[in-house]
């Protein structure tokens, strides 16, 4: 089936309408198959063959599926007289309030409908033996042909009940033409319910119209159906377009209705913005010249001179510091020092002798302690004076 297009594509583009039509009309089928095709007739012939051959294959499966199922077809039971005696004593035996209830509830007892039923159906004669063995060997038979070997399929047929098929095939087709009226009786009745039962039989040689009919109306109620939901999916798009327009001049008017309160909220909070920036600016500009009038030129200059000589005394400061442990060295003595401009750990010499800075360290011990009982003996002596 050829895909629909919305009605308004075509309206609003007629030089595609043209092209449309005369693809869907002149050049393809309603299946999408192209109508200009040399080999169209080979393909017809082909085509027609298969149907041919799916007919034939239609007829062997009835044929088959009305042979197996003849032999099932049997007269309704009739219920005895003592199965209705014993079936009016149960309904005795229950309570009034119940038979009440069953009696609103439910249809009466389904003997009389059984009766008329029976009335109604045609009474079957009872098949001869030989039959009914062969409408249960002939399907098997025609089932499995195609694996028996072939002196088993003449033992077969030269064997009873097949030896009396001759005798019995108006009998075998009566009960088959039966199963195919009533399989199609009962097809007419779904094709066609509203027709009377006593006239079902004359459905029967309209049979395949009304399939045909019913193909053609499906297939044109699909192509409806996808130009309906073309025309929904059409229709929901202007109502969701109106929406959109609706709801933009919904905003539009909120905008024009509380637009002068959020103007003058905005005007006032950039007022306030640009009175923070100057104040910024301005305080920044009184820091520079606070700057100014506390350090004049002067001062600046002082203060660079003096930064400089400050740089100076510590550089002379640490030629001395390095020129004393020099010479405490010599002496014997490792001073731990650090490194001024990077500011690590302590370093300490790695050519010192340890035993005569053990003999200094000792002899500065022996003088502090001389210096130390001088002083007392100092005291003492001015004490006594």
């Amino acid at each position: 089936m050829l895909p629909p297009i919305d009605t308004n594509v075509l309206k609003n583009n007629p030089r595609f309408e043209k092209l449309y039509t005369t693809i869907t009309t002149s050049i393809l089928n309603s299946d999408g198959s192209t109508k200009i095709d040399p080999s169209a007739k080979q393909r017809d012939a082909v085509r027609q063959e298969l149907k041919a051959y799916r007919l034939k294959a239609a007829r062997v499966h009835l044929l088959r599926t009305a042979i197996s199922t003849a032999g099932q077809v049997t007269a309704p039971s009739q219920p005895t007289k003592q199965e209705d005696q014993e079936q009016q004593q149960q309904q005795l035996k229950q309570p009034k309030q119940y038979q009440h209830r069953r009696s609103k509830s439910r249809p009466q007892p389904q003997a009389s409908q059984a009766q008329t039923q029976i009335q109604q159906a045609p009474e079957t004669p009872a098949l001869p033996p030989d039959l009914v063995e062969l409408l249960f060997l002939i399907p098997a038979f025609l089932n499995n042909a195609s694996t028996i070997p072939p002196s088993s399929v003449s033992l077969l047929l030269t064997s009873p009940p097949f030896t009396s098929l001759p005798a019995l095939f108006p009998d075998l087709v009566a009960l088959v033409s039966a199963r195919l009226t009533a399989q199609a009786k009962t097809l007419a009745r779904v094709l066609s319910p509203s027709t009377n039962a006593s006239y079902i039989h004359r459905v029967i040689p309209s049979l395949p119209s009304i399939a045909t009919t019913l193909i053609s109306d499906l297939e044109a109620e699909k192509t409806a159906l996808s130009r309906a939901r073309l025309t929904a999916t059409a229709s929901l798009t202007r109502h969701l377009a109106q929406h959109t327009e609706a709801s933009t001049l919904l905003i539009r008017a909120l905008e024009a209705k509380h637009d002068l309160v959020a103007t003058s909220t905005e005007l006032r909070a950039a007022e306030a913005y640009q009175d923070a920036q100057s104040w910024a600016i301005a305080t920044e500009a009184l820091l520079w010249e606070t700057r100014h009038l506390a350090y004049p030129p002067e001062a600046r200059a002082a203060l660079v001179h003096y930064r400089q000589h400050l740089k100076d005394a510590g550089r002379r400061l640490e030629d001395a510091t390095r020129v004393r442990e020099a010479e405490l060295a010599d002496y014997g003595v490792d001073v731990p020092r650090r490194d001024s401009l990077a500011g690590g750990r302590p370093r300490r010499r790695a050519t010192v002798d340890e035993n005569k800075e053990r003999t200094m360290r000792e002899m500065a011990r022996v003088w502090r302690e001389m210096e130390t009982r001088l002083q007392e003996i100092q005291g003492d002596l001015n004490r006594l004076r």
